[in-house]
């Protein structure tokens, strides 16, 4: 249970920096996304069905947060969480209400462009979530 609430801390932070300063970092039309790889590590960390959770939870919140059509972020991020489809399926599924009429090229271009970003981006959100993992899981055997 510790665990999910300093998830719901770090969720937040990351929100936030991403919704103030990451969301004017764009190159090309892509920007980092912090959210998507914590999803990712959550994944990585406790398996797929764990990181689907995790993934529809941000997502749904991004879509509130964002502003956007409600759901297709959880849909994302769900995704993300489970197998790393992010960019894909977010282009397919806002190609499919109407919200996308870019050309593919150029959704693969930023999609390629944003995968970067988010690979500088990852090795520190991974260490970091392990680090808080391990601390917690320490913590909770010395509470024993």
């Amino acid at each position: 249970m510790m665990r999910y609430a300093a998830y719901a801390i770090l969720v937040a932070a990351l929100l936030i920096v991403q919704m103030t300063w990451l969301a004017r970092l764009t190159i090309g039309g892509a920007a980092p996304n912090p959210l998507q790889i914590f999803v990712m590590s959550v994944g990585l960390l406790h398996g797929s069905e764990e990181g689907a959770v995790v993934g529809a939870g941000v997502g749904l919140l991004q879509d509130v947060v964002g502003g956007g059509p409600l759901g297709l972020g959880m849909l994302a991020e769900l995704s993300v969480g489970f197998v790393a489809l992010h960019t894909a399926v977010w282009a397919a599924a806002a190609h499919l209400v109407g919200m996308l009429q870019a050309p593919i090229l150029e959704v693969a271009r930023v999609g390629a462009l944003g995968a970067c970003y988010n690979g500088v981006v990852a090795v520190p959100i991974f260490r970091g979530l392990r680090y808080v993992d391990m601390a917690l899981v320490r913590d909770h055997e010395d509470f024993r």
